[in-house]
């Protein structure tokens, strides 16, 4: 069959946003897993769109913590030894609606951070994924019973 080309192809340069927010790895590529948030923390400052003053102010109001500009460097720095509370990490995706840093955090440990609104996806996929189990094993019962009599 022979395309059309007439007619402009609204999707060939579509690429859909990811479901799951994350660094490249080459982004974030250091030898230790601190080293590694230090610059996921360092990428979402700097892609922020907003001043470390105004990004600082705005964790302090939310995590009731006064965290400062210095704070903030020191997170992002390498070879500082500040790590950042849970409470402040949050804090600052909240502030600047960039979850990669944390799924950076989170990326050893198996786990992501997901928007609320899959929630109900993900919850219908475990189930159908239970669902199969069960037929699975109602399967062999039935398979087991039959061989018996």
């Amino acid at each position: 069959m022979k395309r059309d080309s007439s007619t402009l192809d609204l999707f060939r340069d579509f690429e859909p946003k990811p479901v799951v927010p994350r660094f490249a790895e080459d982004q974030v590529k250091a030898w230790s897993r601190a080293r590694r948030l230090s610059k996921a923390i360092s990428r979402t400052l700097e892609d922020a769109g907003r001043s470390r003053d105004e990004i600082a102010a705005a964790i302090s109001e939310i995590s009731e913590e006064k965290v400062t500009k210095a704070t903030l460097d020191a997170y992002a720095s390498e070879e500082k030894p500040h790590a950042i509370s849970a409470l402040r990490l949050a804090a600052l995706v909240v502030v600047t609606g960039d979850a990669r840093a944390l799924n950076t955090l989170l990326a050893d440990a198996g786990l992501i951070v997901v928007e609320a609104k899959y929630e109900a996806l993900l919850r219908r996929e475990k189930a159908r994924e239970l669902k199969a189990r069960i037929e699975q094993e109602e399967q062999a019962a039935d398979a087991e019973w039959r061989a018996r009599r």
